[in-house]
């Protein structure tokens, strides 16, 4: 009998793979999830407690409470600088949810979206379920990763361009000028900007441009929970809709998963209102103490490419001849350090693999001299590896 074709041809995790190879092997380095090492706000915990105990829970509206929804709009307001109205919010179970629910909602099969070569690959397989195609723009660590939209193909039946800022694989940040340039071919071509912000408050430089605020008339944008407040498994995400869309947008929703946890939906109204900028900010501190420690390493080693402005990610290449799939098992196997190899998240980052940051400054820095150990063993040709 015969399966999906759709669920045939997306790719499997590389994370989740590179996971089940370590997993019962004690005394690694892990440097593979995108996890914040941090428990939840305690503000957090304890709505989530309280609504346990004192609340029944059930079913909430599809698009989630209009409290929750009135929250995250003041939200967008004093942190993203983005005037919107609430019933442009639409809670998400995470934020995956809130990009399918904003992919879904534009494309159809046979249609094209541009997306980033590295980028996230929870997406291309989004995109691949709805049958739509993927036409994948370079990010190239000589140009820091940064894209050239004037570059990028236009016509036949291009519906959308997917921008990710903050980066995830990367930790490339887009300033202003940038997203314009990505706005001008936007507009000039009319088409929807998916923008994926799950990273927008963390960065280690100039607070990031949302580009609800560059291309407010076409641009969907996709938030969560989870980095911000370390809310990983809560499994909570919104997703700013254009006005007159939430009809839409809800039929598809609904006959996904219904409606998003009623008991994430009251702790994510704590987060909005109880945490204090400062707990938020605290968190980031040691994202950026953690990069830099792992700048000092590549730096003592000659080996420095770029700086992170954003998210909690660093792409180091590997030797040359070298896939990243065969990097990233023979570092687990010598060196005790779990990484992703790059091929995960596109053919452009067939040579690099992907450190979190978010694993500690001294896990990072001791998997980061780990990982110059074996690219050094590997150019100079020390042992037999079987490559």
């Amino acid at each position: 009998m015969r399966l999906s074709p759709a669920a045939e041809a997306i790719p499997a995790s590389g994370i989740r793979a590179m996971a089940a190879l370590a997993e019962g092997k004690p005394g690694l380095v892990h440097l593979e999830f995108g996890e914040p090492g941090f428990f939840a706000p305690e503000a957090v915990r304890r709505a989530a407690a309280r609504a346990v105990m004192d609340e029944r829970i059930v079913y909430t509206p599809t698009e989630g409470p209009q409290d929750l929804q009135r929250e995250i709009a003041a939200k967008l307001k004093r942190v993203n600088g983005v005037m919107v109205d609430p019933e442009q919010v639409f809670v998400t179970h995470g934020g995956v949810g809130a990009l399918y629910a904003a992919l879904a909602s534009v494309l159809g099969p046979g249609d094209r979206i541009l997306m980033p070569d590295p980028g996230w690959p929870n997406v291309l397989g989004q995109v691949m379920t709805l049958g739509a195609e993927p036409v994948f723009y370079p990010l190239e660590a000589a140009q820091g990763f940064a894209p050239e939209p004037e570059e990028w193909p236009a016509g036949g039946r291009l519906r959308a361009v997917l921008v990710n800022n903050p980066s995830n694989p990367t930790g490339a940040l887009f300033g202003r000028e940038m997203l314009e340039r990505i706005a001008a071919f936007a507009r000039k071509h009319d088409l929807w900007v998916i923008s994926d912000e799950v990273y927008d408050e963390i960065y280690f430089g100039e607070r990031p441009v949302s580009m609800l605020e560059v291309y407010p008339e076409g641009t969907l944008g996709c938030f969560s929970f989870s980095k911000t407040y370390a809310m990983t498994g809560w499994r909570l995400g919104y997703a700013v809709l254009q006005p007159g869309m939430r009809e839409w947008t809800g039929k598809i929703v609904e006959s996904c998963y219904s409606s998003s946890s009623m008991v994430a939906q009251r702790a994510a109204m704590a987060a909005l209102t109880e945490v204090a900028p400062q707990e938020i900010r605290q968190m980031v501190d040691s994202y950026r103490t953690t990069r830099d420690a792992a700048l000092t390493v590549l730096e003592a080693a000659g080996r420095k490419r770029y700086v992170p402005e954003g998210a909690f990610y660093l792409m180091l290449p590997v030797p040359r001849g070298v896939s990243s799939e065969s990097f990233a098992r023979l570092l687990l196997e010598r060196k005790g350090v779990v990484v992703v190899p790059g091929s995960t998240f596109g053919r452009g980052a067939g040579g690099e693999v992907r450190i979190s940051l978010a694993a500690g400054e001294q896990a990072v820095a001791e998997g980061v001299a780990r990982i110059l150990e074996l690219t050094q063993e590997l150019e100079q040709g020390a042992a037999h590896l079987g490559l």
